[in-house]
């Protein structure tokens, strides 16, 4: 893995949104969260801090300045509530600030209506808040003999050095927060160098290809047992490939591994075992050279191989017939079954795998397979690597955390005696605000903290405003229990887990709204840790997500979880499913009450590993209208929900425009499943939910009767009802697949053969404007709204950044 130094620059200078002008010329410049003078607030009490300051001895004033945010805050707090008139603005001039603790504030810390409490950052100054550790340049040292033996051959060990953490009080060293098999927990220090992280090593390197594999990933050959797979000879995996991936370098990478987990290293994996979303961190248990065969220390979530394979039954040596989940598609995979609705049943004619009579007796250290637990001879596809091993550190840049020696191994990417090196090693978020109101943050860099950069919990009236959120482990942003609060203009990049994540917000049980709103944020470059996504919405009701750029992520750009009235607009969105596969640009699963979500005006575009809109595993009630999606797997899947509505969309060279699929018939989504009880608990036959169903019949025009149909098992909940996809142009773009049963529509859709056909204002450009007659028929709007879609300047985003054509693909 190579470090992220030119990647963020490159990013910033490049990427994405357009603005374009009446005469249709498109303005390219620089993105920055910028203050800009125009946007100061006035106040009648002004307390100012400054890196030069002084707590004892300064009054708070631009000539007497504090030192710390701790002593504003101590200022703010003596006002016991009674603040002056038009409230206190707390100016903060440029420097870094470490932050021994997080910086809290609460409910005595608050602002009212009309007076607010802001803290703010002089303009056209930088202002860095970091719980980061400072690391004095002379702690590192060469390499022990012992880590020297262990060095990838292909580097000299002298270009490593070693940093004695565990000397230096550093807490998080002490193994990885989710023990031996996780997906979404970390919980170890992370290294910044020069106010860049460093990557964490891995094997195959982020842009190493091997074989005909993804770069930075590497294929299992088939299933040995529920918890152990093969990396050489001796699987059978469904696409017959067996090679030795791992040793083709000439390293003797198995052998080195296995000699440095027999001195207590240990070894994490991450893979795709069983599913292509959602991959697993998991410890090595043993390694059998012999055979081939690396296995885990635990059995991954439904055993070992990839769902769609067919299932092994050890103690018979026989393989079961299983049919193929059509309904979430592998699409790693080169191909995709043409009719969804014929599954694939194979039957083999031998055995999954062979026990010869001598396997027992080639080594004195045999691999001797779990016969109790089934599992998937696997197809072959299922995609691992290697991380965090001081062996495989190769590239300046790369480091590693040994558990064991409580050591970080590290290949400078310069002379580290003149580098600034920070350690996160405060689990802590470093801005956090519990109970309060009415306080702004504007324009500040939060960085360096294995928390979350910028919290609130049950907080309302709050702006988090013009800052930069980078290289924090946990989220960027988080709002949670909290109701009117606005994220706006901000850049969030190089977070470990999501962006913005937003939740409860408003009260579903009665929908009220919470009236919060996500706007002009770029978003890009998350969940470099765990995939996880740019925004995630949950429980919430009336939040408004709009004029966001949002891109390379590892999974969807957006996911929403049970909500009700949420306002997604304007919108960019580019290359997500980065890592990942079965995902989409919006995503959004597993709820029938989910309804009145409203996604128009948005831009997909350069998303060639997910699909556009994402209704999933039954999900009901969205509104898709007037989007535009290029580039996409499947425009729209609308996976056994009802009254999912696509209408009056423009979809432009997408391997397919829909799927409407009837999945719940065998899945169980019955008027008595859990779907059902979900349901019936939010109790929809009187009071709000009641008028709430009335609502949206009359407003989206549904055919369907909320909720009684949806609660009547002889109107077949568990098909498709009232969903449709009609009304829309497909522009070189495949087909509708529709389902045998249910209620639903498929009609009066435009399709237009090739590019040239719809008559764009410059296809090369993305400028997709038009001139036929027969998209605007459909799209009345598209070149009125198109410009709009995207970042635009505010008082807080004093400049935006161009689209590029190619989408700004990165090798992930």
């Amino acid at each position: 893995m190579t470090t992220t130094t030119k990647w963020v620059a490159w990013i910033l200078s490049l990427s994405l949104i357009i603005t374009l002008l009446p005469t249709g010329q498109t303005s390219y410049a620089a993105t920055t969260p910028m203050l800009s003078s125009g946007s100061t607030v006035a106040t009648n009490v002004n307390v100012y801090v400054d890196p030069t300051g002084n707590d004892v001895t300064g009054t708070g004033t631009k000539l007497a300045p504090f030192k710390t945010l701790f002593k504003a805050r101590s200022t703010i707090r003596a006002y016991k509530g009674n603040l002056p008139a038009g409230g206190v603005t707390v100016w903060v001039k440029g420097g870094t600030y470490n932050l021994a603790t997080t910086f809290d504030l609460n409910a005595q810390d608050s602002g009212t209506p009309d007076k607010p409490v802001i803290y703010r950052t002089y303009p056209g100054e930088t202002v860095t808040l970091t719980t980061g550790k400072g690391i004095d340049p002379t702690s590192w040292q060469p390499l022990s003999a012992d880590a020297a033996a262990r060095v990838n051959p292909a580097v000299q060990p002298s270009k490593l050095r070693e940093l004695d953490v565990a000397s230096l009080n550093i807490q998080n060293i002490a193994g990885f927060s989710g023990g031996t098999t996780f997906t979404e927990q970390w919980g170890i220090v992370d290294l910044i160098v020069d106010g860049i992280r460093q990557p964490i090593s891995q094997w195959p390197n982020e842009d190493q290809s091997i074989a005909a594999n993804r770069a930075g990933w590497v294929t299992m050959n088939g299933s040995a047992d529920s918890k152990s797979f093969y990396y050489g000879e001796g699987g059978t995996p469904e696409n017959g490939i067996s090679d030795d991936e791992v040793n083709a370098d000439g390293t003797n990478r198995i052998q080195r591994w296995k000699a440095s987990m027999a001195k207590g290293h240990d070894l994490y994996l991450k893979g795709f075992w069983r599913t292509a979303w959602s991959p697993v961190t998991s410890k090595v248990g043993a390694i059998y050279p012999d055979d081939n065969i690396i296995s885990l220390y635990d059995i991954p979530s439904g055993g070992m191989g990839d769902k769609f394979s067919k299932t092994v039954v050890p103690n018979t040596l026989k393989s079961s017939t299983v049919s193929m989940d059509v309904y979430r598609p592998n699409l790693m995979a080169s191909s995709v079954q043409a009719d969804v609705y014929a599954p694939v049943v194979s039957t083999p004619s031998t055995p999954m795998f062979n026990v010869t009579s001598n396997v027992y007796g080639l080594t004195d250290d045999p691999f001797i397979p779990d016969t109790s637990v089934s599992y998937r001879v696997g197809t072959g596809k299922e995609e691992w690597k290697a991380i965090n091993y001081l062996d495989e550190i190769d590239v300046p840049g790369e480091w590693a955390l040994d558990f064991k020696d409580g050591k970080i191994y590290y290949y400078p990417t310069g002379d580290i005696t003149k580098q600034i090196i920070t350690l996160s090693d405060n689990k802590a978020s470093i801005i956090k605000m519990s109970d309060a109101s009415y306080i702004q943050w504007l324009g500040f860099t939060v960085e360096g903290g294995m928390g979350n950069g910028i919290e609130m919990q049950r907080s309302h009236h709050m702006k988090i405003a013009g800052n930069t959120i980078c290289y924090v482990t946990g989220t960027g942003i988080v709002d949670y229990y909290g109701n009117n609060n606005l994220i706006q203009s901000n850049d969030v990049y190089e977070i470990g887990a999501a962006g913005i994540s937003v939740g409860y917000s408003g009260d579903r049980t009665n929908l009220v709204s919470g009236n919060s709103r996500i706007t002009n944020n770029h978003i890009f470059n998350i969940g470099t840790l765990v995939s996880l996504e740019g925004i995630v919405i949950r429980e919430s009701v009336g939040t408004k997500i709009d004029h966001n750029l949002i891109h390379d992520t590892p999974k969807a750009a957006v996911k929403y979880t049970s909500d009700n009235n949420l306002l997604f607009e304007y919108n960019e969105i580019h290359n997500t499913s980065l890592v990942e596969s079965d995902s989409g640009a919006f995503y959004t699963p597993q709820d029938w009450t989910s309804y009145g979500n409203v996604l128009r005006y948005n831009f997909i575009h350069h998303n060639k590993r997910s699909h556009g809109f994402y209704f999933d595993d039954g999900d009901s009630g969205d509104v898709v209208s007037k989007n535009i999606i290029q580039q996409s797997q499947i425009a729209f899947i609308m996976g056994g929900g009802h009254d999912n509505l696509a209408q009056n969309n423009l979809i432009i060279a997408s391997r397919a425009a829909g799927q409407i699929d009837d999945r719940g018939i065998t899945r169980g989504y019955t008027a008595t499943g859990a779907y059902a009880q979900n349901l019936i608990s939010k109790n929809p036959t009187s009071g709000a939910w009641l008028q709430y169903g009335k609502d949206l019949k009359a407003t989206y025009g549904y055919t369907t009767n909320l909720w009684a149909d949806i609660l009547n098992p002889d109107w077949h909940p568990e098909y498709p009802n009232g969903s449709s996809i009609s009304d829309n142009v497909f522009v070189q773009t495949g087909a509708v697949t529709t389902p045998k049963k249910g209620s639903f529509t498929v009609a009066n859709n435009v399709i237009l053969n090739t590019i040239a056909d719809a008559q764009f204002y410059n296809a090369n450009t993305m400028d997709y404007r038009t001139n036929n007659a027969s998209i605007l028929s459909k799209f009345t709007d598209l070149n009125t709204i198109f410009p709009q879609i995207g970042l635009s300047q505010d008082e807080y985003r004093v400049q935006v950044i161009s689209r590029s054509a190619s989408g700004g693909m990165s090798n992930h």
